[in-house]
């Protein structure tokens, strides 16, 4: 079902078209330096990613896809243990299994899916030694973008069944177990470093994040989506349970969540944040929301599912809080927003929600022109979305799983 007018429709597409022409040719793209082309969030596989989901609903020609992707694969795939989701071999077959149009790439998306399994059997073992020695963990063990919660999703779409998927799975299920950091009961995600992967003094003890992209809405959504699918753990529903719980005893009156919080806060049972962030994918309340409504809706907890949709309604008619959206990108920006509010809307209770996603689409078209190209936060990302703008429920589309909107489903 469409929620375009046809003005607003033909705006989309024409914004859409013209971010794939511009995108077509590998050698008129100037990527960030620095990046190598297996980089999903801001290399060449972000836009291949692009081209090849493009190609897959019709709206744009393999032959580009295909050209991006011998410009990825011209150098060796890196399968070293921290490939992750959005870098190296995790990347490239994440990238081929959702949007692959034809039988080509097959025989790599074997060898590069035996890569993956390989490397999160490897990173598994590291995480439970490291839960064994009773210490706190970092971003990359466990977060969306570069942990077993981007590994999990991927897993869960190809081989759901597989005792691989399962023993991620009981990971995240320890993962809610609390540590003790100087004497104070923490959640079990609790890692030793600040936001910025640095240790400073305001995070000497460490911190425990709450946004989608570096806390523990990746693994909620991974537990609750298996869930769904009825693939279970002994205490995957408890520790569904207990990351909900965990929200909701730090959600603020307004509505929102602190970005983080360090062990004076954890103690104190304060946030010194004194207002809601910007509305992002990354750390914003719909990068929460969306995840704590999967998990509502794995529980079969109606209560839960209003709570969060609510949460969400809040968001987006808070002026305060979208003015403070700077970009129009996935990660941080009005693309990201828009996607959530309108995968959010498939599955929503709360009939509101619909009314807002017009109005976000045309935010994202006032703002869609950005510096970078890639994925996360460039035009590749913004074309994904613009692409199926206006749509409600299932398109086919597997690209978000890459955020964890939505069910990873292998294409074919």
């Amino acid at each position: 079902m469409s929620l375009l007018d046809t003005p607003l429709a033909t705006r989309t597409h024409a914004a859409a078209e013209a971010i794939c022409d511009r995108l077509a040719d590998p050698d008129r793209v100037t990527l960030r330096d620095g990046v190598g082309p297996q980089a999903l969030g801001a290399g060449a596989l972000g836009i291949a990613l692009l081209h090849l989901e493009r190609a897959r609903t019709s709206h744009g020609d393999p032959a580009i896809a295909h050209t991006w992707m011998r410009r990825i694969t011209a150098v060796a795939v890196n399968a070293s243990t921290p490939a992750n989701l959005y870098n190296g071999a995790p990347a490239v077959a994440f990238a081929l299994a959702a949007t692959t149009v034809d039988g080509r790439y097959e025989r790599a998306r074997q060898h590069l899916h035996g890569q993956v399994q390989a490397i999160t059997a490897r990173r598994l073992d590291l995480a439970h030694q490291r839960i064994d020695a009773g210490v706190p963990g970092a971003f990359h063990e466990y977060s969306a973008l570069s942990g077993l919660a981007g590994l999990g999703a991927y897993l869960l779409g190809i081989e759901p069944d597989a005792d691989l998927t399962a023993e991620v799975l009981r990971y995240f299920v320890r993962l809610t177990e609390p540590l003790c950091i100087d004497g104070t009961l923490v959640p079990g995600w609790w890692v030793d470093h600040d936001p910025h992967l640095k240790r400073t003094e305001e995070c000497a003890a460490g911190h425990v994040n709450f946004g989608a992209a570096h806390g523990i809405p990746g693994a909620l959504t991974c537990l609750a989506l298996a869930l769904r699918a009825g693939v279970t753990v002994p205490g995957q529903i408890q520790a569904i349970e207990h990351i909900c719980t965990w929200y909701e005893s730090w959600q603020q009156p307004e509505g929102w969540w602190p970005q983080w919080i360090t062990l004076p806060e954890q103690r104190a049972r304060v946030t010194l944040q004194h207002g809601p962030g910007r509305p992002s994918w990354c750390y914003g309340t719909p990068g929460i929301t969306r995840a704590l409504q999967l998990a509502a809706i794995a529980l079969g907890d109606t209560a839960r599912q209003h709570a969060a949709e609510d949460t969400l309604l809040r968001c987006v008619r808070d002026e305060y809080q979208l003015n403070r959206l700077g970009d129009a990108g996935l990660c941080h920006g009005n693309a990201g927003l828009y996607r959530i509010v309108q995968r959010a809307t498939a599955d929503s209770r709360t009939p509101e929600l619909s009314t807002f996603a017009p109005l976000y689409l045309e935010r994202l078209l006032e703002q869609h022109d950005t510096k970078e190209d890639g994925f996360l936060d460039g035009a590749a990302g913004i074309a994904l979305v613009l692409t199926e703008a206006g749509m409600i429920g299932s398109t086919g589309s597997s690209w978000d799983a890459g955020l964890q909107l939505n069910p990873m489903r292998r294409a074919g």
